[in-house]
Order: structure tokens, then C-alpha cells, then sequence
């Protein structure tokens, strides 16, 4: 799936409303995305009226299912959206807004208005129905004054402010109060050139670029999480095999791996799931003898057996085989026949371990430098190892949070013939 948002030259504004992405233009033609997890839908057009095509428009925020549009001189218009209609354009009764050269931003948090200026005071209108309040100051901290300071969103009661570098800042919004500044650790975002619109989905940012490339971080708490692609242009195709079912639900799994799979920019469709638990199918392949350390392209008997089972596996896919346990005792095996790629996973798996053995299947290795100064009687001691890599060799039940990719390992996964244009 490789569909674009907001690539061309003429769409001038992009915000959202519950799920939806919404891209306006400037004749006022109005399109939405409708958002999934990690995957945006094809464009639809909105139907109904025009909105924000009026030179004079400067800012575009929602509240609620209103779309709303300030002008230059402080008039402010809606547009109550329903489904995909937009509603005929309404002015707004009351109190002008964002009318001064100095506003920078507006953006809304709960029924409140916030207009930020280049000074970093930041001001508000509370909205009720179709009218908007007179503006106050809010006390407090400045906010998003800095020349670096590139785009404000919100999430709760959150203001969110990236700077050029990806730097995110936040404050917390209480009535009429900014909270202090500070720092969210994880990723950085919207620090390239070409990224041109940051908006929030519930509770993940997602940058648009000017190539209609969009990317996407989850937010929890003050912690950006790892950014992967919406709509990845490389995609795994993943057929599970169910001899028993794992502690940790397959689809917890499943949707673990496209978390950090999708930081590389590549898909995970599950493409058929076979149920092979009943009493009568080859009941001793649960149990899977392997060679000791599964080393690639070493096979037992048994192993062989497991990965005949080919059905509706195509040339490229890769397959999961869950089984009950191995021997001798392991989370998952990546050894495979040449001509079946795949591996199995044990019933004991961390909530990573497929994800980790189908790195092994596209060519991952364990990670260098996690077996400092061992002894030569145990060579792979664990001594300094990296639980924040997918690819650890020292359990993937000791990892912490969601686990990052090396370019490197990016550059052989994306390169794998295992994964293929989405």
C-alpha cells in the first residue's frame, strides 16, 4: 500500500477529527485518510461544502466534529463535519480571535481556543456551541518562542511544540494555566527538510512530507515512541502455522513486530493462519527436536517435517510455526530448508521472539559487543548486553520497551528477497 497525504503543492492545511486526517486545499476542495493503526486509507473527498479557500484564511483547527477557519482580521467560520459531508460554512458569534501579526500558532485542547505568540505568550477563548468567548491570558509559562520552534499540536491537555533539530517539547495544560517546559525523551521528530505538516491522531503525532510520505511515533506519557512509516512501501508476507498456542497471544506478537518493523519502513501482513492443533495432526513435531544453538541450515528430521508444511505459502512469504516447545529448550529456532523460510516459536516466547526470529530469517545477527571479557568456557556470557535491540542475543524476554533497529539492519532487512513491494 502506498498511498500519499497531502503531496501536493495546492493543500494548504492538514488537521484531524477523531480517526480522520483531513487535508484541505486551496480551492477548498476537502479530502481525508481515514487513519488504522500504522495505515492510512486511500484519499476520499469530502462532500458538502468548500472550506478554508479564502486568502484570508490563516489558521485551520478542529473541536470536536467542528472544523474551524480564522481569518486575518479575527473572524472565525465552522464547518460541522458529519461522516464525509462537511457542513455548510457558519460564522461564529462573539469575540474575534488570532487576528494579531504576532499570533503564531493556534491550536485547541478540550472547548478551549489557544493562540500562541511569537513572544510565547499564549491566549484563549473558551468556545461554546457557535460562539467564541472573550480572550484571556493564560498564566503560567511561555511557550513555542523560540525561531527553532517549527509546529505545535496537542494531545489531551498536552501542548506539544517540535523544534527544527526534532527536539520535542511539552507543557501541561491545566484551566488557564501552561505547566513548565520540559523535554520528552524517545524519538526525535519532523527534523527533515521536507516534512511539512505535524498532526495528532489520538495519541500518536504523524509527520506528512512533501512527497506525501507519511511517518508516524506513538506518544505515551512524555516518551516519543520509535517512528515507523504509515503505508511502508516493503511488506513481510507472514503465514502462521498453529501447532499450540503461545502464552502471549499471536496477535500481541503480530502487532509487536509491525511496531518495530515498521520503523524500517516495512509491512507485516499476515497472509493465512492455519489451525493444526487437533488431536490427530502430527503431534510430535509440538515437541521440535533442533540442533543445539539452531544454527542456520542445520536441520533435524523433525524440522524438515515442520516446514513441509507448505500450504498457500507462496515463493516470497515467510512463515511462523508455533509449537509447544523445542529440544533442547529455546524461545524460537530461525533454521530453515532453503527453499521454506520461516522459523518456530515455542510456547515460552517473549512477546519479541518472533519478531527477532524472522530478523534472523531476512539475515540478522545477534548484535556485536554483549560478550565482553567471557570466559572461554562460555563464550556468549551476556556480560555487557543491549536489551534496547531487537536483535540481542542475550533474550528477547529481557527487552525493555520497544526495541530499535541499526541502519545496518535496516539496509539487510530492506534489501531481503523476503520482503517485497507493498
Amino acid at each position: 500500500m502506498s498511498n500519499r497525504i497531502a503531496f501536493n503543492p495546492q493543500d494548504r492545511f492538514v488537521v484531524s477529527i477523531g480517526n480522520t486526517l483531513i487535508v484541505t486545499t486551496r480551492t477548498g476542495d476537502t479530502f481525508g485518510h481515514d487513519i488504522t493503526g500504522h495505515t492510512a486509507d486511500g484519499a476520499f473527498h469530502f462532500t458538502g461544502a468548500k472550506a478554508a479557500f479564502n486568502t484570508v484564511d490563516r489558521f485551520v483547527t478542529t473541536m470536536g466534529t467542528k472544523l474551524i477557519v480564522t481569518t486575518q482580521n479575527g473572524d472565525v467560520f465552522g464547518h460541522e463535519m458529519a461522516g464525509r459531508d462537511i457542513g455548510v460554512p457558519f460564522k461564529f458569534a462573539g469575540s474575534k480571535a488570532a487576528f494579531n501579526a504576532v499570533d503564531r500558532f493556534v491550536v485547541t485542547v478540550g472547548n478551549t481556543l489557544i493562540v500562541i505568540t511569537q513572544n510565547g505568550d499564549v491566549f484563549g477563548h473558551d468556545v461554546s456551541g457557535h460562539t467564541i468567548g472573550v480572550p484571556f491570558k493564560f498564566d503560567g509559562s511561555k511557550a513555542a518562542f523560540n525561531a527553532v520552534d517549527r509546529f505545535v499540536v496537542t494531545i489531551g491537555n498536552k501542548l506539544i511544540v517540535t523544534t527544527q533539530n526534532g527536539d520535542v517539547f511539552g507543557h501541561d495544560v491545566s484551566g488557564r494555566t501552561i505547566g513548565p517546559p520540559f523535554k520528552f525523551t524517545g524519538s526525535r521528530m519532523a527534523f527533515n527538510p521536507e516534512d511539512r505538516f505535524v498532526v495528532t491522531v489520538g495519541n500518536t503525532m504523524i509527520v506528512t512530507t512533501q512527497s506525501g510520505a507519511a511517518f508516524g511515533a506513538d506518544v505515551t506519557g512524555r516518551d516519543i515512541g520509535p517512528i515507523f512509516r504509515l503505508n511502508p512501501d516493503l511488506s513481510i508476507r507472514l503465514h502462521l502455522k498453529v501447532w499450540t498456542n503461545p502464552t502471549i497471544p499471536i496477535q500481541t506478537m503480530i502487532t509487536r513486530m509491525q511496531d518495530v518493523y515498521g520503523t524500517a519502513g516495512i509491512g507485516v501482513v499476515v497472509a493465512s493462519r492455519q489451525d493444526l492443533t487437533g488431536a490427530n495432526i502430527h503431534t510430535a513435531l509440538r515437541d521440535l527436536d533442533v540442533v543445539p544453538t539452531c544454527p542456520a541450515g542445520q536441520l533435524t528430521g523433525e524440522q524438515i517435517q515442520l516446514f513441509n508444511n507448505r500450504d498457500n505459502v507462496g515463493e516470497f512469504d515467510v512463515v511462523a510455526h508455533f509449537v509447544r516447545s523445542t529440544s533442547p529448550v529455546l524461545n524460537g529456532c530461525a533454521s530453515h530448508p532453503d527453499n521454506v523460510f520461516g522459523a518456530a516459536i515455542t510456547q515460552i516466547a517473549s512477546v519479541w521472539t518472533m519478531a527477532h526470529e524472522i530478523g534472523h530469517v531476512l539475515g540478522l545477527r545477534h548484535i556485536a559487543g554483549e560478550n565482553t571479557n567471557c570466559p572461554s568456557s562460555i563464550p556468549n556470557c551476556c556480560s555487557t548486553p543491549n536489551f534496547s535491540r531487537l536483535m540481542t542475543g542475550c533474550s528477547t524476554s529481557n527487552i525493555v520497551g520497544t526495541p530499535v533497529f541499526a541502519q545496518s539492519e535496516i539496509d539487510t532487512i530492506r534489501s531481503s528477497s523476503r520482503t517485497r513491494p507493498s
